[in-house]
């Protein structure tokens, strides 16, 4: 009866299967074994895949959001986000072995920053000048992630690399457990989401942004640069999820292929959200780590990616446009 509900738990195949060990000790492990009061159970396992749910959903909404405000810019299906996640993820562990592991956070983001721009100066600019359709934009974005995926098989090898000196507190709230670094990242994905949200909608930047997302012709007739606003959001977008690759990092390890299901539900989250709506792209985010989490109860955790494509499913056939967006984004 309980046991897709205790794989779901202790699986290590995503974000929510990779909590650490420890947290899952104590109250839940303990009537999990004994199976003598299965609502008690029922109970306490909910409320830790809630939290679970928070924590992956927090991720999922930053990762939302920075494909969500590139994409909406650009259309430019950017599948070396991947890429991103994954340099981001490696530097951030590498910095580490030298330097205290806060160092991680800005190396990751800078890392990011860097190579998102140069993806964009060097790869997508150049195929506009060439006039290249979405579709062979999209294959050469795939062509380089894949590319770039391999070369750090090659040099870094597949062994994961975690954080050094990142500390691992353990807390308690009722009959829920969780970590500092759980917290840090909750607080951190919401405040940058926030941030971003702030300069969008209050900055001449921003304002520049939207302008070009919505009519690029007529932005471009009104003097504005859409080839530096595409840098801009390029460099933005790459800033949010390296430190979003950071935070996975701090919670786990930094793998080759880490970056693959973040950017899944980035994309995901921004059409589920609607591609125009930055603030639906982080609710968005949000609902996915719900419900990739609590479906654990029904399902076993291999199967927790299936709610995801149903989700999307639904969402497509009755409202393709997207739940938060108007009908002018499809």
């Amino acid at each position: 009866m309980f046991q897709p509900v205790i794989e779901g738990i202790y699986g290590t195949d995503s974000i929510a299967g990779d909590f650490p060990e420890d947290v899952l000790t104590g109250e839940i492990s303990r009537v999990a074994l004994n199976l003598k009061i299965p609502w008690e159970f029922m109970k306490i396992l909910f409320w830790q895949l809630l939290v679970n749910g928070i924590i992956t959903g927090s991720l999922y909404a930053v990762a939302g959001v920075s494909w969500g405000i590139i994409y909406r810019t650009t259309r430019i299906f950017h599948f070396s986000h991947q890429l991103v996640f994954a340099v981001a993820g490696y530097v951030a562990a590498l910095t580490t072995l030298f330097f205290p592991f806060y160092f991680g956070f800005f190396a990751a983001v800078g890392a990011a920053v860097v190579l998102g721009s140069a993806i964009e100066i060097l790869l997508y600019r150049n195929l506009r000048r060439l006039q290249a359709s979405q579709t062979t934009t999209f294959l050469a974005s795939m062509g380089l992630a894949t590319a770039g995926i391999a070369l750090i098989l090659l040099f870094l090898r597949s062994n994961p690399r975690a954080l050094n000196g990142m500390p691992n507190i353990m807390l308690t709230l009722g009959p829920t457990n969780f970590t500092a670094v759980d917290i840090v990242l909750v607080v951190a994905s919401w405040a940058m989401i926030g941030a971003l949200l702030f300069l969008l909608a209050r900055s001449r930047y921003g304002k520049a942004i939207r302008a070009v997302g919505s009519n690029l012709e007529m932005a471009k007739n009104l003097g504005l640069n859409s080839e530096k606003i595409y840098l801009l959001v390029f460099a933005m977008g790459s800033a949010l999820f390296g430190a979003a690759a950071f935070l996975y990092t701090a919670r786990n390890c930094a793998t080759p292929t880490m970056g693959l299901l973040p950017f899944f539900m980035s994309f995901t989250a921004v059409f589920l959200g609607g591609i125009s709506n930055i603030a639906g792209h982080a609710l968005a985010g949000l609902v996915l780590g719900l419900a990739e989490t609590l479906g654990m109860i029904v399902l076993p955790g291999e199967y927790r990616i299936i709610i995801v494509f149903l989700i999307l499913f639904v969402v497509i056939i009755i409202k393709p446009e997207g739940l938060l967006s108007a009908k002018r984004d499809r």
